[in-house]
């Protein structure tokens, strides 16, 4: 009875880790709400039940029987990604990608990128559910059904070479502002891709001052959040002492991207702008770069395929 129990208890726990913690925190009408915009790009209508059975006809090809929340866990399971989740969606799509275009467009809803490499892969859209279209462009891309995936530590203090798709003024800008940005190299760890380039972020200005008279600085402070790895786990960013002596080392703060802008370490959760007597503006498009802020444990991606 007792070894029954726990077993019970070990599963449960298992479910729980499996599930990422938005879905665990969310009510179940909440996290239909994030599965339709990871899918379709937008909310859809109707009853609770009917935009979960839609969710299942076109992810499964079918719908399923069951309580409600345990559906809605088993999707979001399968659509989501998570530590050693190598029969993730996400995880397989991010992987066609990055083998098709060396980069992944995380950020979009499923279908757009799933009907934009059918496109490029076959020349039209292709018909049926999302699991057998992601695992016939999974076969021929890879010439396999499975992924060679293994846990591996991302270290803090791993630099992320990032551009900004925002940009950023002090004369402009207000806290709450969202900063968007894009990876532009992958990050590699033990021969494992962890973090793909084309891997898109978005961060907070949390401070923000204009420039005042006798030359006192404009200021901008941006927290740069977390972004998604190749299994869709988060790693959350910072700009520290690695990267501000990285971005000092490529006199970024004298390019022409940055003129005139101090890119200060360690601040804890944000990096900071400064420009003495003038404020700051950093156009879009300009590359620096952030750091891992801990150590984070995710699925790395193998390029020999699994067996």
């Amino acid at each position: 009875m007792k070894k029954a129990i726990a077993l019970n208890l070990v599963v449960c726990l298992l479910g729980l880790f499996a599930v990422p913690a938005w879905a665990q925190a969310n009510t179940p009408l909440e996290n239909v709400r994030q599965l339709e915009v990871m899918l379709y790009g937008q909310a859809q209508g109707g009853a609770l039940i009917e935009r979960i059975e839609r969710l299942e006809r076109d992810v499964f090809g079918e719908s399923k029987t069951g309580p409600i929340l345990v559906r809605v866990d088993n999707l979001t399971a399968y659509l989501s990604s998570g530590i050693g989740g190598e029969n993730s969606l996400n995880l397989k799509l991010n992987a066609i990608e990055w083998m098709v275009y060396q980069e992944v467009s995380t950020g979009q809803p499923l279908y757009t990128r799933l009907d934009r490499l059918e496109s490029a892969m076959y020349g039209t859209t292709q018909t049926g559910s999302v699991v057998s279209r992601i695992d016939e462009l999974l076969m021929m891309v890879w010439a396999t059904d499975k992924l060679n995936v293994d846990v591996v530590t991302v270290p803090k203090e791993t630099l992320v070479k990032i551009k900004l798709l925002t940009e950023l003024d002090s004369s402009k800008n207000k806290v709450g502002d969202s900063v968007r940005y894009r990876v532009m190299d992958d990050v590699v760890i033990k021969d494992r891709l962890v973090i793909a380039a084309g891997t898109e972020g978005v961060g907070r200005v949390r401070e923000v001052s204009t420039a005042k008279r006798l030359g006192q600085d404009g200021r901008l402070v941006v927290d740069f959040g977390t972004l998604a790895a190749i299994d869709g786990s988060s790693v959350a960013l910072v700009v520290e002492e690695k990267a501000t002596e990285k971005n000092k080392s490529l006199e970024l703060a004298a390019g022409a991207g940055m003129a005139g802008v101090i890119l200060l370490g360690p601040i804890g959760l944000a990096g900071a702008w400064f420009v003495k007597g003038r404020d700051v503006v950093i156009p879009m498009g300009t590359e620096f770069y952030v750091e891992v802020m801990r150590d984070a444990r995710v699925s790395g991606l193998s390029l020999i395929p699994g067996v």
